[in-house]
């Protein structure tokens, strides 16, 4: 499950199982309708989880969240590993 921030502040949340390549694939333009008007994304956040029903649930429950939720929940991590990393749009 990850976070980006569009280049409207926006953020957009999903789910993959490869982070830096569905980062590329928003900036490419060729992810999701949302983030193609508004790139480049910048990934904040990602956790693993260990099936894909356990990501889509989190994924889901953020998604649920009010922005300043969400901020909080990526500041404070959950005690998972902080995106620090940006990926290539190649």
């Amino acid at each position: 499950m990850y976070i980006v921030q569009c280049r409207d502040a926006s953020y957009y949340i999903g789910y993959t199982t490869n982070v830096e390549k569905r980062v590329c694939t928003h900036n490419n333009g060729t992810g999701a309708k949302y983030t193609r008007a508004r790139r480049p994304v910048i990934l904040l956040y990602y956790e693993e989880h260990d099936t894909k029903s356990e990501a889509l649930k989190a994924e889901y429950q953020l998604k649920q969240l009010t922005r300043k939720k969400k901020e909080e929940y990526i500041t404070e991590g959950r005690n998972m590993y902080v995106a620090t990393k940006k990926f290539s749009t190649e």
